[in-house]
C-alpha cells in the first residue's frame, strides 16, 4: 500500500509534540484557541459570519468532546465571542470556571455576503477574490484590518486580566487565525489566508516568560486516519 506523503510530516509532528509538551510546564501563558461547534450554515457551507446562528445536533456534540478533551486541564477563564454559537461551545465549562462573553471575539460580518452558498461559483470566485483584501468591506460589512484590530484588542484585555495560566478563547473561523497570528507573531494579513481551522480543532499556544512562543494544531483522530 502506498503510504501518504503527509505520514512521515504526521510522525514528526508527534515528535515535536511530545517535546513541547515538555516544554509546556515551563509556559507563562497557555492559550487554547477553539472555533465554535458546528452551526446549520456551518453544514450547509453558508457563509455565517455576524449572523447569530445557533449550535447544531453535531456542534453540540464537538462541544461536548471539547470538554472532556479539556477535562483535566486547569483552566483559570474562558474568553468567548458574544455569538450564540460561541457561547453554546463555551458552556461546556461552566461550573468549572468564569467565562467571559467578549463583543471584541465576534465574526466578521460579510455584508452583501452573509447567507451565501459556497456552491454558487460567482459568489465563490468573488468571495475568494475578496475576502483577504485588507480595506474591503464587502459592501456595508466590516474590513479585514476592522477585524484584526478587535482581535488585537481583544487579546489585550486578556492578557491584562489573566497574564499567566491558562485561558480558552471560543471564537470563529476568521477571527480565530487573526487572533493565532498575534498570540505568535505573524503578520495578520498572511495569517488571515494561511491559518485554518475546523468547527472540531484546537490551537494551543504556550507563551514563555521571555515571549518565545511554541504552537500545535489539536486535531480529532478521526481526521488523521483519512489522511
Amino acid at each position: 500500500m502506498t503510504r501518504h506523503p503527509l505520514h512521515g510530516l504526521l510522525l514528526a509532528a508527534v515528535v515535536a509534540v511530545s517535546l513541547l509538551w515538555s516544554a509546556a510546564a515551563h509556559a507563562q501563558l497557555t492559550v487554547y484557541v477553539v472555533r465554535h461547534g458546528q452551526t446549520d450554515w456551518n453544514r450547509e457551507g453558508r457563509i455565517q459570519g455576524g449572523t447569530d446562528n445557533p449550535l447544531n445536533a453535531t456542534g453540540r456534540e464537538q462541544a461536548a468532546n471539547l470538554g472532556r478533551l479539556l477535562a483535566d486541564v486547569k483552566i483559570d477563564t474562558v474568553y468567548t465571542s458574544s455569538h450564540q454559537r460561541a457561547a453554546q461551545t463555551a458552556a461546556v465549562f461552566e461550573g468549572k470556571t468564569r467565562i467571559v462573553a467578549m463583543d471584541e471575539l465576534r465574526e466578521r460580518f460579510f455584508g452583501k455576503f452573509e447567507g451565501a452558498n459556497d456552491k454558487d461559483p460567482a459568489i465563490v470566485a468573488d468571495w475568494n477574490k475578496r475576502r483577504f483584501s485588507w480595506t474591503d468591506d464587502m459592501e456595508g460589512g466590516e474590513t479585514l484590518e476592522s477585524q484584526s484590530r478587535r482581535a488585537e484588542a481583544a487579546l489585550k484585555t486578556i492578557r491584562e486580566r489573566t497574564p499567566r495560566g491558562t485561558v480558552v478563547i471560543v471564537g470563529h473561523g476568521g477571527i480565530n487565525p487573526l487572533i493565532v497570528s498575534h498570540l505568535i507573531g505573524v503578520p495578520p494579513q498572511t495569517g488571515a489566508s494561511a491559518i485554518n481551522q475546523g468547527n472540531d480543532e484546537i490551537y494551543r499556544i504556550d507563551i514563555s516568560a521571555s515571549g518565545s512562543t511554541a504552537i500545535w494544531k489539536m486535531i480529532p483522530t478521526t481526521k488523521l486516519n483519512e489522511l
